[in-house]
């Protein structure tokens, strides 16, 4: 189109914008007369403009005279006669046709010319439409045929039904996003790339059923994608004598790859996913600017606005819009089954949340004596306002409110290696550093009724619970142990714990206890399983979080104060923890994921025997990961630590001889939490698992990250994989049958045993040539656990296994054989450092065990997950999550390789040349928020 015809075409379409949709066909009439053609192209680009929804997004080049001739209704295609048009699109216009055979209606999609004068581009239409036509989904608009003659023309489903458009209710647009979701995973999976996935392509039924349309047809019309760079381009492309001007996609939907012309695979859809997905949610787009180069410039450039997702979105979504929208398409979510798999668990927390509010309806009109049936209203959502007391770099967490809501104290990163007592104002931006003198951790302080003192968590002196002045003055120690300090309404007393919580719900068999302020006596209210009390108003009961099964899923209970028997107040599967009592004694508030996130709920409860009255209902922050509430007196003001985790696989390049100071490289990215690596035998693959979003699957990806594929794809939670010696099998921890045992699966996922069955396994661990595995399993001769030594290419009924011997006043956990086949290195700890919070998973130190002596020797006194070095003398472990360092196994002599400040590292593995080791890292953000009641 020569420009001076665009100029006319483009005044008139402006004249008819401005006026109403039903005056229009009037004003052409008038302003077309005696340009049939003219009229055509104005209201091809109305059509489009209302499906683009912006003028903006139609290539001012673009030739729209090429695809069909001015009218085709009333023509006759085969069995097909044309009833209507239905609109246009850069692939063609769109007609309503009716099969005269089978008696239906369909929709006819005309082909551009160019087909026609081009036989081998025709026929390889043909052959991609072949294919697409084998795509046989419910959520896939089908292709019926192809009809050719003076125009191609292809057939198509019809779908009746509107175009998707946001922002929709929470449940509804998780639920088309589902049903997107499946539909293109059902693509992939035969290799077929939608490459323009966007709301105006798909349709909802009046049913409900969600249809995506025009699966396909951008590389079946035009091709694979030239090698130009679109961004500079306006997503047009002119390819000369060949095509005029067409436009490949539609600037706000795509992939940063495809903007800029380079190949594409199924991420490209993965990214449009997450883009409509988060139209859905927010009500706008995610990447949008005044031009259609702005908009590229927002997709290569700028991240979305994550604030304008509704407040109620699940941390599981929010995480997989973030997963969706990487730029860097290695580091975007690999499969589209991933995002179908987080979905269809944040629905069934989002349904579990309205079972629940239409039982406690149901119920209560029953209570009524109703026998009418009444659509139950939802519950009254809480009204309230939030700001931000913190904005420090690192960790501030733990706040605890004064009675007034006027002050915060809380704890914060200090330095790299330690954390301080912080003092501030709500309204203030300079805190004071409480604790400043002290080269401890000090930390989850807590206000005193009466706000003069502070009690707080510290490792000064060997540790336990202090008490100072409001302004950090005479510091005093009340115990040697525990954790999570809550005052007594009297301030006479403290609750406390012996196992330390801080974010991570985990069974170590704490213990609840209280002890007098003034003169230390401790009284031992719950033997074991028991964390993060919280004293009622009025000295009746202690809340406290009870874990249920490994992994643990927390429950909310309490206690009498004077002892008693503990009640559950909450007990379905979420993740219930860190309850706090209201002022007035009539609600728990607590942390749970039952919504999606892990966020604040609270439940109306009887003080006097911890029963409670009513379903828990949502007190709906903003923030992706809630901890640690804290109310004011008046129970107007709400304090919490807004906390943003990430926790990635990293891999360290080592030179024991040496301290390693770089040379790291990240093999994941991104706000999933992975976990415990593993690297194969050939050093080609690492395994690790997902510890949220979803929690538990095994993943195996090359050892820089790039082809990510998930292994185990049921319900159940997989731990600490292993590969096996010759690269065949990886064993897991894992809860599939119930009880935590040992299952191995194959790299791709087939030929999944459980291995073990008495008494589950932790732990495993190969010998060299994959002949035994060493294991820790429960339930032996009377004792808790015990070191087995078995064949794991047997079944366990055959088994006749080797039991190490006791070391007394000892637990000892093997996690490494060495390369010699003579040592087992493990974690080492006693009685006494249990009785003080520590148990036998976290060990205080490394040892060796003789499998020709079959003797223990204890190397050092701290540390975890020790890993064999191929000499068979040097061993690497980790302690206290912040550095690694190696021990030599003859002269004991230890030395440190490498360190982190913040971060927490996890358990290293090593490559079978010792030259890698690759291991988790976790970063931790949080900052103090405050809610205020209306």
């Amino acid at each position: 189109m020569n420009p001076e015809r665009w100029r006319k075409v483009e005044e008139l379409f402006h004249a008819a914008l401005e006026r109403a949709p039903e005056a229009r066909p009037a004003f052409l009439d008038g302003a077309s007369s005696e340009d049939a053609d003219l009229r055509r192209q104005v209201e091809l680009l109305l059509v489009k403009q209302e499906q683009a929804g912006s003028f903006l997004e139609i290539a001012a080049v673009e030739d729209l005279t090429v695809t069909a001739p001015a009218s085709l209704v009333g023509r006759q295609f085969g069995p097909y006669r044309i009833v209507s048009p239905l609109g246009a699109g850069g692939m063609g216009e769109v007609y309503r046709a009716h099969d005269n055979k089978l008696g239906r209606d369909v929709a006819i999609k005309t082909l551009p010319r160019e087909f026609a004068r081009d036989p081998e581009r025709l026929a390889r239409f043909r052959r991609e439409a072949r294919t697409l036509a084998s795509l046989n989904h419910p959520n896939i608009a089908a292709i019926y045929g192809l009809e050719t003659g003076d125009v191609d023309c292809l057939v198509l489903e019809l779908v009746e039904g509107e175009t998707l458009r946001g922002p929709l209710p929470l449940d509804k647009a998780l639920e088309y996003a589902r049903q997107i979701a499946e539909a293109s995973e059902a693509a992939h999976e035969k290799g077929i790339i939608h490459r323009d996935l966007k709301p105006n392509n798909v349709k909802v039924t009046p049913q409900g059923r969600v249809k995506v349309l025009d699966f396909g047809l951008a590389k079946a019309i035009w091709g694979p994608e030239e090698n130009q760079d679109l961004s500079q381009l306006a997503t047009v492309i002119s390819l000369e004598s060949s095509l005029t001007g067409r436009v490949l996609g539609t600037p706000g939907y795509m992939s940063p790859e495809q903007a800029r012309g380079k190949d594409v695979d199924k991420r490209t859809d993965i990214w449009a996913f997450g883009c409509l997905l988060y139209e859905l949610l927010a009500g706008k787009r995610a990447f949008r600017g005044e031009t259609a180069s702005d908009t590229l410039a927002a997709v290569l450039e700028r991240e979305p606005d994550w604030q304008a997702l509704p407040a109620k979105t699940p941390a599981k979504v929010r995480e997989l819009l973030r997963q969706c929208l990487q730029k860097d398409a290695s580091r975007r979510l690999p499969t589209i089954a991933d995002a179908r798999r987080t979905i269809e668990k944040a629905q069934r927390g989002w349904s579990g949340w309205r079972v629940a509010t239409v039982t406690a309806a149901a119920l209560a009109l029953l209570a009524a004596g109703a026998t009418w049936v009444l659509k139950p209203k939802p519950a009254a959502a809480v009204r309230a306002e939030f700001s931000r007391v913190t904005s420090q770099p690192g960790v501030e967490w733990f706040p605890s409110l004064s009675r007034d809501g006027k002050w915060l104290v809380y704890a914060a990163d200090a330095g790299p290696v330690n954390r301080h007592i912080y003092l501030q104002s709500v309204k203030g931006q300079n805190p004071l550093d409480l604790t400043r003198d002290s080269t401890a951790n000090d930390d989850q302080p807590a206000f005193s009724p009466d706000g003069e003192r502070i009690a707080f968590r510290s490792s000064r002196d060997g540790g336990g619970i202090f008490v100072m002045g409001r302004t950090g003055e005479a510091v005093r120690r009340v115990t040697r142990l525990g954790f999570n300090p809550s005052w007594s309404p009297d301030g006479a007393q403290l609750a406390f714990s012996t196992d330390n919580i801080e974010l991570y719900p985990q069974n170590n068999g704490g213990e609840l206890w209280t002890v007098t302020v003034n003169a230390g006596e401790a009284r031992r209210l719950l033997d074991g399983d028991a964390t993060l009390p919280s004293w009622s108003p009025h000295t009746q009961r202690i809340a406290f979080t009870r874990w249920r099964g490994k992994p643990a899923k927390g429950g909310v209970w309490t206690i009498p104060v004077k002892g008693g028997t503990a009640a559950p107040v909450t007990g379905d599967p979420a993740r219930d923890w860190n309850p706090v009592w209201s002022p007035d004694g009539k609600y728990l508030y607590f942390v749970s994921d039952r919504g999606g996130s892990m966020n604040l709920w609270r439940v109306p409860i009887d003080e006097a025997s911890g029963k409670a009255l009513a379903e828990p209902e949502p007190i709906t922050t903003p923030a992706a990961y809630l901890a640690h509430p804290s109310l004011s007196a008046d129970g107007k003001h709400i304090a919490y630590s807004s906390v943003l985790i990430t926790a990635n696989i990293q891999q360290l390049t080592l030179d024991t001889s040496k301290a390693v100071t770089g040379d790291t490289a990240w093999v994941t990215s991104g706000s999933r939490l992975w976990s415990t690596p593993d690297p194969s035998p050939d050093g080609e693959w690492v395994v690790f698992y997902s510890l949220t979003q979803p929690e538990g699957p095994l993943y195996v990806s090359h050892r820089d990250g790039l082809g990510l594929r998930q292994v185990t794809n049921d319900m159940a939670i997989n731990r600490v994989p292993r590969w096996s010696p010759d690269g065949k099998w990886i064993v897991s921890i894992s809860d599939r049958s119930g009880p935590m045992a040992l299952w191995k699966i194959g790299p791709d996922g087939s030929g999944l045993q459980q291995l073990t069955e008495r008494g589950g396994g932790y732990y495993p661990t190969w010998s060299p040539d994959g002949s035994r595995m060493a294991a820790a399993i429960g339930g032996i001769g009377g004792r808790d656990t015990a070191v087995w030594l078995f064949d794991p290419n047997r079944p366990w009924k055959q088994e006749t296994a080797e039991v190490l011997p006791d070391w007394p006043s000892m637990h000892f956990t093997p996690t490494s054989w060495s390369a010699d086949g003579e040592y087992l290195a493990g974690m080492v700890d006693d009685a006494e450092s249990r009785g003080n919070g520590n148990n036998g998973s976290a060990g205080i130190g490394i040892a060796t065990y003789s499998l020709r002596s079959h003797k223990y020797e204890r190397l050092t006194n701290f540390g975890q997950w020790p890993a064999w070095l191929p000499d068979s003398r040097h061993v690497l472990f980790v302690a206290e999550g912040k550095a690694f360092f190696v021990v030599d196994t003859r002269s004991k002599q230890v030395r440190k390789i490498f360190s982190v400040a913040r971060d927490v590292i996890g358990p290293p593995r090593l490559t079978r040349n010792g030259t890698k080791a690759y291991y988790s890292r976790r970063m931790t953000e949080s900052d103090i928020w405050l809610m205020t009641l209306k």
